[in-house]
């Protein structure tokens, strides 16, 4: 028993172990300036070495008519990305919808995100988006189209 013990411990270990400590404090917000209207909030647990980031950006599926040639908002967040070296961190990136704290709230995982930090006050965002095939229309996911690329990203002074 105390072998299973032992192995569970060591199993559940290794995820975290492997994990790297983080260079510096990257929580803040960061965009682009040179394209405004999207931006990412990136925030680090200490604790954990654990990263919560969310993508404003626009919905390629809605169109606002309040503004023709522009597009309602979307968030897409990174709720768990892991540290990969000092400057890198990764996650699974998903579409979500419902009301905050409601019951009938879902998600669906359509990518990964990528931060790489230059330093303290530059940095690179890459996210590839591909959501899955077969999606249900009342999916938050549905008909999203895939996208990727890859931005600059400032630390937005205040």
């Amino acid at each position: 028993m105390r072998h299973a013990i032992a192995a569970v411990t060591v199993v559940l270990a290794l995820p975290a172990a492997a994990q790297s400590t983080p260079a510096a404090n990257y929580t803040d917000l960061w965009y682009l300036p040179a394209e405004s209207g999207w931006g990412v909030s990136f925030t680090q647990h200490t604790g954990s070495n654990q990263v919560f980031a969310v993508w404003y950006t626009y919905d390629p599926r809605q169109a606002d008519a309040a503004n023709p040639g522009r597009f309602k908002p979307l968030w897409i967040v990174m709720p768990g990305g892991t540290w990969t070296s000092p400057t890198t961190v990764q996650g699974a990136a998903y579409v979500t919808n419902g009301q905050p704290l409601g019951p009938k709230s879902a998600a669906t995982r359509v990518g990964t995100f990528t931060f790489s930090f230059a330093g303290t006050s530059s940095g690179t965002f890459t996210y590839a988006i591909t959501p899955p095939a077969g999606l249900a229309p009342s999916d938050p996911a549905f008909g999203l189209p895939a996208f990727s690329g890859t931005k600059s990203i400032t630390r937005q002074g205040f």
